[in-house]
């Protein structure tokens, strides 16, 4: 509430209701705390000048609500509405105590609520009228469902109360109401409307725009019908993803998976409100049917980035509030704001600045590539088909990295696990689909959306050389260690404070997020780079002692068996000469020297050329005599021509 001003809500005005006093944020929305009975604040609703609703992230709805006014001590009377707006309405007649339940699925239990705390309070459901015609289907093609007032006579039936409905022939609420025929008159047509619903044991005729479920209990329902009756306990946001079935529900910011164990638990509280027997197959069968209703997940949008208050368009370089359909899994924990004048990283984000600047030894262009890569989590922009690793030294600064990664992801999206061989890493980063078996479930396969990020003391070491695991690392050195008496053991809050101006600063300056991406391609290809690839991989530090033509005039292949040895002659006698110079273990055959070759000479974007002849095959290389002295065995350096 402190970052809210006291105004009149455009979104309130269009409704032709004039509330000044209303606590709104910068962009003009509503910010309304949602309470309990016992005054405990458990959220806020936010609702835009364009009226799009939305829960504060970590808001808890079911049970709260939206008081109008200062609760009394034991009303004789109240109302429940379902939206805002409608309260609103209904005040203006009625003015004892009025709360909104922000939507029909909420009724029932604010209703529970109430009648727990007041026993002998009249309850009124003010309910909204979601009028349709006798033969109207809904999107499955099943007869449409007057929700409004289904869950308004549930609400009523079990505490006792009374409702009341818009007398309309279309879908309207009661602020609709007052708006089309005025105030007078919705007092009138508000109080001539309230009438008791009987117990659908009672009944035995079906009243027009009264759905099904309405005149069933949950016992005599089947299971398609239960499925309707959880998918409105969720207000309606599921949807299924179609490769792990696995279903998820809209919050408000993400869409999180919900396990069929949770969503089985739901419809068992559904039977025990109404102090209804079940099995767990009838139980099993609902979650199964629910799941055939549902419709499929869309991939999320990959120029959206998301925030726990809205997320942020690279296309418009705006940013907005979020939406249902932009099918965001993963939104960063972090609420976006806008920058203040003159806001730079130095002197709004001092830690993170002499951290990044110390990490990279006060280099400019490291700097920037270091930006690039925190900017490719930000975005999580996996399809660069990327991974990123970190190694150096302990005290170097990698696990600050790594912390301000899983903060800029969100701690809830980041997880760990095994590399094993770089397998992994290759399928992920390649966009292939990865086997998923999870316990007592059928195995499927996936693609997982997600930047990998290695962090190690030492280089990671593969033996694939086919270039599939080479073309996606992106490798950087942490090579400057930080004294232990210069460590600060609270840098990481620190630092996690300074992140909104640090998110603020990657979006300014990778607008187009190509830059990044071109930042990341010379980090590379980077000396820094290729001294880890060399320090881990013995072919390509090998590779860095010959000299490439761009013809067959090199060094012979030659292998193994041919005497006498002769370094200087066969490519593969000075492999094997290396190897034995740096007392290196288990070199590689002939033929996996001559598989393995063009993927090591990739690395000093050389290529590797090779003819017959009548010597034999013959390459495009040759020893780099000054620099492969260093190793070369004695007889062959005695041989060497003085300078």
């Amino acid at each position: 509430m402190a970052q809210t001003v006291a105004g009149q809500s455009p979104y309130l005005t269009t409704k032709g209701l004039q509330y000044p006093n209303q606590r709104l944020l910068e962009d003009g929305s509503l910010l309304i705390p949602l309470v309990t009975l016992d005054e405990n604040v458990t959220g806020a609703q936010i609702i835009n000048p364009d009226g799009e609703k939305k829960l504060l992230s970590g808001s808890q709805k079911k049970g709260a609500f939206i008081a109008l006014s200062a609760l009394s001590e034991n009303p004789d009377m109240l109302v429940i509405t379902e939206c805002y707006a409608t309260a609103l309405t209904v005040y203006q007649f009625y003015y004892g105590t009025v709360l909104a339940a922000l939507d029909a699925g909420n009724l029932l239990s604010v209703a529970q609520s109430v009648r727990k705390h007041w026993p002998d309070t009249k309850i009124i459901i003010a309910a909204d009228n979601d009028w349709h015609h006798a033969d109207e289907l809904d999107k499955n093609g099943k007869p449409k469902t007057n929700v409004g007032k289904v869950s308004a006579e549930k609400a009523a039936l079990a505490v006792n109360g009374w409702v009341t409905l818009p007398p309309t022939e279309c879908k309207a609420d009661w602020d609709d109401y007052r708006q089309n025929h005025g105030i007078e008159a919705a007092k009138q047509a508000f109080g001539e409307g309230l009438y008791q619903p009987a117990s659908t044991k009672k009944k035995t005729a079906t009243q027009p725009n009264d759905g099904e479920p309405s005149k069933l209990t949950l016992c005599q329902m089947g299971a398609s019908q239960r499925g309707e009756v959880l998918l409105a306990r969720y207000d309606g946001d599921l949807a299924l993803d179609g490769a792990s079935e696995t279903v998820h529900h809209y919050d408000g910011i993400v869409w999180r998976p919900v396990s069929d164990r949770d969503l089985k638990r739901e419809m068992v509280a559904a039977f025990m409100e109404e102090k209804l027997p079940y099995s767990p197959h009838g139980i099993s069968s609902a979650v199964d049917a629910l799941k055939l209703q549902l419709p499929m997940m869309q991939p999320p949008k990959r120029h959206l980035i998301g925030f726990s208050n809205g997320v942020f368009d690279l296309k418009s370089c705006q940013f907005r509030p979020h939406r249902k359909h932009d099918w965001l899994l993963l939104a960063s924990d972090v609420e976006f704001s806008s920058p203040v004048s003159g806001e730079t990283l130095q002197d709004y984000a001092p830690q993170f600045w002499r951290w990044l600047n110390r990490a990279t030894a006060n280099c400019e262009n490291k700097f920037d590539r270091v930006l690039a890569a925190l900017f490719m989590v930000l975005a999580n922009r996996y399809d660069w088909q990327l991974f990123l690793e970190v190694t150096g030294a302990g005290g170097s600064g990698k696990s600050i990295f790594a912390e301000i990664c899983s903060i800029l992801a969100g701690k809830g999206h980041t997880v760990s696990a095994n590399m094993a061989d770089g397998s992994g890493i290759k399928a992920i980063t390649g966009g292939d689909e990865v086997a998923i078996d999870p316990k007592h479930k059928q195995p499927y396969s996936t693609r997982i959306p997600a930047v990998v990020l290695a962090v190690n003391n030492n280089a990671m070491s593969f033996s694939d050389r086919s270039g599939g695991v080479s073309r996606r690392r992106v490798i950087f050195n942490f090579s400057e260690v930080v004294p232990e008496n210069e460590r600060d053991p609270l840098l990481r809050d620190k630092i996690a404070a300074e992140l909104p101006v640090i998110i603020r600063h990657l979006l300014h300056k990778f607008a187009d997020p190509q830059t990044a991406r071109r930042l990341l391609a010379e980090q590379q290809k980077s000396e820094e780079a290729l001294d880890i690839k060399r320090g881990t991989d013995p072919l390509v530090d090998f590779c860095g002692y010959l000299l490439a033509s761009n013809e067959d005039d090199g060094l012979l292949i030659g292998n193994a068996e041919i005497m006498p040895f002769n370094p200087r002659k066969y490519l593969y006698h000075a492999y094997l000469a290396y190897m034995k110079g740096n007392n290196l273990n288990k070199p590689i055959s002939v033929t996996r020297f001559g598989m393995d070759m063009p993927g090591a000479l990739t690395e000093y974007s050389q290529h590797y050329l090779r003819k017959k002849s009548k010597h034999g095959i013959r390459s495009n290389l040759n020893l780099d005599l000054d620099t492969a002295i260093e190793w070369m065995p004695k007889l062959t350096r005695n041989d060497l021509p003085e300078k």
